[in-house]
């Protein structure tokens, strides 16, 4: 049986939510050196460590400097059905959910990554938290960094405005379309990301782009950090060992089911009941014939509470789930994909390897449960 869990602080995704450098880096020696302590007060020593506190703070500015453009080249687009970034779902088809009101589908991207869709949002304009967010793992480097500051889509208040993202500073023309930051300061709930950070740890920027205030709802602290926080990694783990082969394409859509009443902020944002993600490894475009029936695909839903437990369901169990749970009726996440021979439901494309990667998920994980037949 293969580990899904990440029982080691140095393998998969650490503790924090952070992808650990290299083996390589981890191994490497470190370099120990002796300082006589009366060396200490000389000259030398003094011109060394002003030397030292400049080029610390000429870094500190040069990184500042560098987000900053990557921040001012961060550009949200109000896209009508997505039809600016549909490459970012399977079969290039958004989900369908018939019953989905107030909703507004935004595009995020870079304009100096060869102007790059990172992911798409189907936000909420009244619930203030996103429908869902959609997603791919691009890559399982590492070198980005995370980014703490946190931003607003003026095109949400007016589509006239620029595709400019802003920072948030509680800016009252925004605050109407979209959730600031001050509306989760001392709410006692996380933001807790849809599309997560450290999923797109190639670059700075690809961290960057996920820190839209779109892209969040309020959480659980517990559930974030706990149990949610080890799905997300299992999840990660689970693509890297399952769908890194030539040509795979790692499709997510995270979403959430909002409360009946349950706000924040004096009504302003709902708390939304259950958080759920839908994962789909596509292989059907795996540049080895024999690997272009290995794809599976899986949900899985968890409450928003203390002491939740990761409920997991086959994307066609979840769809009955959301249809019961919500206003849409016969809603689809995944489109059919067909060629001469076969059609696939569900980027179900291999139930044996589906089965084989739940059950390594959830035998390494408590309180996960399976609640369909793979």
């Amino acid at each position: 049986m293969v580990d899904y869990s990440f029982r080691n602080k140095n393998e998969g995704v650490g503790d924090s939510g952070e992808i650990p450098r290299s083996s390589l880096e981890l191994d490497k020696p470190v370099v120990k050196f002796v300082i006589d302590w009366r060396t200490l007060q000389s000259k030398r020593w003094k011109k060394y460590k002003q030397k030292e506190s400049k080029m610390k703070i000429g870094i500190i500015f040069l990184d500042l400097f560098i987000f900053k453009q990557h921040f001012l080249n961060v550009l949200s687009e109000v896209s009508k059905d997505f039809r600016n970034c549909r490459h970012i779902f399977y079969q290039d088809i958004p989900p369908y959910f018939n019953g989905f009101t107030n909703s507004v589908q935004i595009c995020q991207r870079h304009r100096t990554s060869s102007n790059r869709f990172y992911f798409a949002i189907n936000y909420n304009s009244v619930q203030r938290i996103p429908h869902y967010s959609a997603y791919l793992i691009d890559s399982f480097d590492t070198g980005g960094s995370r980014a703490d500051s946190w931003f607003l889509e003026p095109q949400l208040a007016d589509r006239t405005f620029s595709q400019d993202i802003v920072r948030d500073n509680n800016q009252p023309r925004y605050r109407n379309s979209q959730a600031l930051d001050a509306d989760y300061k001392s709410s006692g709930y996380d933001r807790g990301h849809l599309n997560p950070s450290f999923y797109h740890s190639e670059t700075n920027v690809a961290r960057l782009v996920t820190n839209s205030l779109t892209n969040v709802a309020p959480q659980v602290a517990d559930f974030n950090q706990g149990i949610w926080n080890k799905l997300e990694k299992s999840l990660y783990y689970a693509m890297n060992q399952s769908c890194d082969f030539a040509g795979a394409k790692r499709y997510f859509i995270t979403g959430v089911i909002p409360s009946s009443g349950t706000k924040i902020s004096n009504g302003r944002v709902n708390v939304p009941d259950y958080f759920w993600t839908a994962m789909c490894c596509d292989s059907s475009r795996a540049n080895d014939a024999t690997e272009r029936m290995m794809g599976w695909s899986a949900a899985f839903l968890g409450q928003n509470v203390i002491n939740s437990s990761i409920y997991v369901y086959t994307i066609e169990d979840f769809l009955n789930f959301l249809a019961r749970h919500t206003s849409s009726r016969r809603p689809q996440l995944f489109a059919d994909y067909v060629n001469a021979n076969t059609r696939i439901r569900n980027c179900l494309f291999n139930q044996t390897q589906a089965a084989t990667m739940v059950n390594g998920i959830i035998q390494n994980n408590s309180r996960f449960y399976n609640q369909s037949l793979f």
